[in-house]
């Protein structure tokens, strides 16, 4: 023992008090004896000194064994309690046991009390120990009871042994029981979806065999109204000490409407996709008629001229070296005709190539016509990605084309420029105007939105007939 064992000692005898403490000091333990011979010094004693044991005589004047050890109790302090005394009924010692003394012993056999201090010392130890443990099982049952009708989870206990369920209030409610009753396990695993049942059994059952500790997995449960929710189960087995699953206990978190909502946002991207895809298509289609009758009303045009010219010239060689002269120049004519239909229908390899340089290149084709302002000196282009530099330059492409074909404009500003965390692109000219709501329905206009919303970009179109139109382009780099 390495603290003071405090013995409180009540004996008004002072040769059995003498004998009692001679014989405890004998023993090898660190004590500290207090003696006392009446009811007030007993009380105060109880107080100041704090014993870890009492050793009380039954036959003090006035005050006995049985009323000390009352007092005792009275006082919340269960201190192991001997009674030392000459003689007395066996029924009295069984009386007071039953008070709460843990033993008795009579002073012709005192060789037997060190033994006695020693047994109640270590029971009352181990009652101690287990009111704490009990106290705070007690603890451990009023927080979980407090967190189970705090939290908005379906929180579920079962007995594994026998098959005992419990759930909180929102277990309840969530699975459609009415009653405050506790349903029993079968109830529960018919309220899930016909096409789960299997697979919760399943998981069940390693659990009951110890091949897994816990799970997390979707569930559906069917409601009696019919009405399905979609649940995330997660649970935990306690083992007993031997090992084996004892209990199980889990939560059910109701995630219906997150999956409604997930279903809803991949069902608009497929829808998006598709839409996407079509313009992809029709704008296509419509490239390669462009393609058709550029070359056929142009190109082809220019060259049966050449042809006709030519044949001119052969019958007539002489004095008409101007046809020759004429015919050249048709030539270089369509020769610049395909080179700019070719860099309207073929991409650019920005992995190679520069998007500032091959911007310029384009706006050269359309300067013949109008007046472009091409501005790019805020663009850092080290941040765009291949990818998105064939879109900005694709709805350049389609916007310069739109401009030239319907707008009249005399004039056309460009700027490109990135942020931090965006590109940016404006498109503004001085044309003839036209109204948003009505040309989103052309594939030129649609085929822009699409390329932007495809990098989860904003495309913002301001015009009014007779007013131009201002076009910007926000695309996150992200």
């Amino acid at each position: 023992m390495t603290e003071p064992l405090k013995i409180l000692i009540l004996e008004d005898d002072p040769f059995d008090a003498e004998i009692i403490q001679r014989l405890l000091r004998k023993e090898p333990w660190n004590m500290e004896l207090t003696l006392v011979t009446t009811r007030n010094d007993y009380e105060t004693a109880l107080g100041r000194f704090h014993p870890d044991l009492i050793l009380a005589d039954n036959s003090l004047p006035q005050f006995d064994a049985g009323e000390a050890l009352q007092f005792a109790r009275q006082q919340s302090l269960y201190i192991p309690f001997i009674m030392v005394t000459g003689t007395v009924s066996e029924e009295y010692a069984v009386e007071m046991i039953k008070a709460g003394a843990d033993d008795y012993i009579l002073k012709d056999r005192l060789t037997r009390l060190p033994a006695a201090i020693l047994a109640a010392i270590n029971q009352q130890q181990a009652k101690k120990g287990k009111q704490e443990a009990q106290e705070e099982i007690r603890r451990s049952n009023e927080r979980f009871l407090t967190l189970s009708r705090l939290t908005r989870d379906a929180v579920w206990d079962l007995d594994l042994t026998t098959n005992s369920l419990w759930g909180n209030e929102s277990f309840h409610y969530l699975l459609g029981f009415t009653s405050p009753a506790v349903p029993a396990l079968d109830e529960w695993i018919n309220r899930i979806h016909p096409d789960d049942r299997e697979k919760m059994a399943s998981r069940l059952e390693e659990i009951r065999r110890g091949a897994i500790l816990s799970w997390e997995d979707e569930l559906r449960l069917q409601l009696p109204g019919g009405d399905i929710r979609t649940v995330l189960d997660r649970a935990y087995a306690l083992k007993h000490d031997g090992g084996f699953p004892v209990r199980l206990v889990g939560a059910l978190v109701d995630i219906t409407e997150k999956r409604k909502m997930e279903e809803e946002q991949m069902h608009s991207r497929i829808s998006q996709q598709k839409e996407l895809t079509r313009a992809i298509l029709e704008a296509r289609e419509l490239e390669r008629n462009t393609l058709g009758i550029e070359l056929h009303d142009n190109i082809n045009q220019i060259l049966a001229s050449i042809n006709l010219r030519l044949g001119y010239y052969l019958d007539e060689p002489e004095g008409n070296m101007d046809v020759v002269e004429d015919c050249r120049q048709k030539l270089v004519t369509a020769i610049r005709e395909t080179r700019n239909l070719s860099h309207q229908m073929v991409m650019p390899r920005f992995s190679e190539k520069s998007l500032r340089d091959e911007l310029y290149l384009l706006v050269e084709n359309y300067t013949p016509a109008m007046s472009v302002s091409l501005e790019v000196r805020k663009m850092n282009e080290k941040k765009i990605p291949p990818l998105m530099k064939e879109t900005l330059y694709r709805i350049v492409q389609e916007q310069l084309s739109n401009i030239h074909k319907h707008a009249k404009a005399s004039f056309v500003q460009i700027r490109l420029s990135t942020s931090s965390g965006s590109v940016e692109l404006l498109i503004r000219d001085n044309g003839v105007g036209f109204d948003p709501q009505l040309k989103r329905k052309g594939i030129g206009i649609s085929n822009i939105y699409h390329r932007a919303e495809s990098y989860d970009g904003k495309v913002e179109i301001v015009s009014h007939p007779g007013a131009g139109c201002y076009l910007v382009v926000h695309i996150p780099l992200s």
